[in-house]
């Protein structure tokens, strides 16, 4: 196969609705206090569209051996005051990277694990006095980190498989251009 695409719906749907959640929930005391709350349904609709580009760039990884290239999501960090103070990380959200394949020089896997803890309601005591349970909830994040000539780059997965889909794929076209093996790990244990 000399051209494989990976589609990651979810992980980038969450994305965008996030961005569209906070996006509205931020505008609404702005367009208030600025007494512009009759523009709010085009504001609601641009933001709408914006997250609607930020699914789309997020959502899919091209990796071409006809071309040589590995295009994905752009996920850069901050190398600089001047990229934290212009929210560099946020606008690159809407934006890809393609990179050459020949300069991909490893692959490494990564999961996180991590439980959050939080007292639900369950009742009242007899006194009349409100009874709570811990309640935990465990959270993984599949994670796949690409170096090389390039720099780096870092993909958050919700699902193995689209993590592990890439990895091959990443996996072979190294493999078919450079003759090099960039990932030994064949599966995660833990």
């Amino acid at each position: 196969m000399d051209r494989y695409v990976i589609i990651d719906v979810w992980t980038s749907l969450k994305l965008a609705a996030k961005n569209f959640f906070w996006l509205v929930f931020l505008s609404g005391p702005v367009l208030y206090f600025f007494d512009y709350l009759i523009y709010s349904p085009i504001v609601i609709i641009l933001f709408l569209i914006q997250s609607m580009v930020i699914y789309l760039k997020n959502c899919k990884y091209v990796v071409d051996i006809k071309f040589g290239e590995f295009s994905f999501p752009r996920s850069d960090l901050e190398n600089s005051i001047f990229q934290i103070i212009t929210f560099q990380p946020y606008w690159d959200l809407m934006r890809r990277r393609t990179v050459k394949i020949s300069s991909i020089e490893n692959v490494y896997l990564d999961t996180q694990r991590w439980t959050e803890s939080k007292d639900v309601v369950s009742g009242s005591y007899s006194s009349g006095k409100t009874k709570f349970r811990k309640v935990k909830k465990k959270h993984v994040l599949f994670n796949i980190n690409v170096t090389g000539g390039f720099g780096s780059a870092n993909f958050k997965f919700v699902n193995r498989q689209k993590r592990d889909e890439l990895r091959n794929a990443l996996e072979q076209a190294v493999k078919k251009i450079k003759g090099a093996v960039v990932d030994k790990k064949v599966s995660e244990l833990n």
